[in-house]
């Protein structure tokens, strides 16, 4: 059953990620510097997808030995890049929200470009371990179970450190975006400081540039954005990072979590399908965009029903008229 559900899960993935990519690329106001990053991860999600669907739709990945050695461990590396874009990405929110006058001198093309460089290269060292390793140990040729398990060690490694990194990772975003809804709570009775009683709570002394209330609802926004992101990345991939990384230390003694393992995996491999469906919702200028092409398709369909209906009035009221002339003309 998992198989369909993975090749399901891989064509989903093909459509959600170029869709959203495609969208992003064909409006002009939503090509921004903050969006590379983003597009960034939706090409890598196109990838995986791709990945799914060559690995999970034939058997020949399973017979051919570089293949069924190699394109696991390629598929490894897509999938910590992946993660790492996620991660990125909810560091990225961090920073906007947080510090905004930094932010945008951090945002550069340059820092950027390092930063996507990073999240790309890094996860390459996996696939090159393993044909280095395969080539030298004479491993390649073949897909017996022997020669699988000897890769097994360098499978666990690679679990390891994407759990490590997620794990550092969402914990230390966790405790920033806590600050960030602290420091919102300090606004909050700031403001209200100011509106009853014409001085700052914290203080005492007269304001007179409070944070505006808008600013503050953005930030809401954004938190909630973030935390939801974050939600669904703890919901979906960690108990697979977990569970994969306690079987791969001990294979023999933990191969009892084989099947609940498969099940984890299936749900986190679903994970880059629904991504880009978080994000599109939850980024108010490309939710905009989105609620704007999508009136306007509703608009124009309503208006195209309109003049169809007009049309079909008024050749009804001409095939009427011609009946009824005929006998006019003879009584006259």
């Amino acid at each position: 059953m998992s198989r369909p559900v993975l090749l399901g899960a891989g064509i989903a993935t093909l459509i959600t990620n170029s869709a959203l990519f495609a969208f992003i690329r064909s409006k002009r106001n939503l090509r921004l510097l903050s969006h590379i990053l983003l597009q960034s991860m939706l090409i890598n999600g196109f990838i995986w997808g791709l990945y799914q669907v060559i690995r999970f739709s034939n058997n020949f990945s399973y017979t051919i030995g570089i293949i069924c050695i190699v394109l696991p461990r390629l598929g490894q590396a897509i999938f910590i890049s992946l993660n790492l874009h996620s991660c990125l990405i909810m560091s990225e929110r961090y920073f906007a929200i947080a510090y905004p006058f930094r932010y945008n001198r951090l945002l550069t093309i340059g820092n950027l470009s390092i930063a996507v460089a990073l999240v790309w290269l890094l996860p390459t060292a996996v696939p090159l371990v393993s044909i280095i390793d395969g080539i030298y140990s004479n491993r390649l040729t073949n897909c017996s179970v022997a020669n699988i398990q000897q890769f097994l060690r360098i499978d666990f490694i690679c679990h390891l450190i994407m759990l490590i990194l997620a794990t550092l990772l969402l914990t230390l975003l966790l405790a920033m975006y806590n600050r960030i809804i602290y420091l919102l709570k300090l606004s909050q009775l700031h403001q209200v400081g100011v509106a009853t009683h014409g001085y700052s709570l914290s203080s005492g002394e007269m304001v007179d540039n409070s944070v505006p209330r808008s600013s503050l609802a953005l930030r809401k926004k954004a938190v909630i954005q973030a935390m939801v992101v974050f939600t669904f990345y703890v919901i979906f991939l960690l108990p697979f990072q977990i569970l994969s990384t306690i079987t791969l230390s001990d294979f023999s003694y933990f191969r009892f979590l084989v099947p609940s393992v498969l099940v984890v995996r299936d749900i986190a491999f679903c994970y880059p399908a629904l991504q880009p469906l978080v994000y599109a919702y939850f980024t108010a200028d490309i939710r905009k965009e989105i609620c704007a092409v999508y009136y306007k398709i509703v608009k124009s369909t309503r208006l195209q029903g309109r003049t169809s209906k007009n049309k079909t009035r008024v050749s009804t009221f001409k095939g009427a008229s011609d009946m009824h002339l005929p006998i006019m003309t003879s009584n006259n």
